[in-house]
């Protein structure tokens, strides 16, 4: 894992989520099997009731342009922690649990 991309990505995840929420690195790059070329999967809880266009503005989209800036490509998913739970029965819900990393 890159540990620059790794550092600049939690700087910018405390700067931009919302009080409350939370960011996970999940795929490749959390279980350290991750090729030169690999993304950067980004799963964000926010604790809100809805995930809003503003969201990916203020959110989503901030974090692509530091991949850019960086050469590396972040893939951000948004939801909101209770749309999520309802995912508990998915490969992708387990996957994340059993190994992603808390970043913020």
């Amino acid at each position: 894992m890159k540990t620059d991309v790794l550092n600049q990505l939690k700087d910018a995840l405390r700067k931009l989520l919302p009080e409350g929420s939370h960011a996970y690195l999940y795929g490749s790059q959390a279980r350290g099997d991750a090729r030169p070329d690999s993304d950067w999967d980004i799963l964000i809880l926010l604790d809100k009731n809805k995930i809003e266009a503003e969201d990916y503005d203020n959110v989503s989209y901030p974090l692509v342009e530091l991949g850019w800036s960086l050469n590396e490509c972040i893939s951000p998913v948004l939801y909101t922690v209770k749309d999520w739970m309802k995912y508990h029965f998915t490969l992708f819900f387990h996957n994340v649990k059993d190994e992603g990393i808390l970043l913020v």
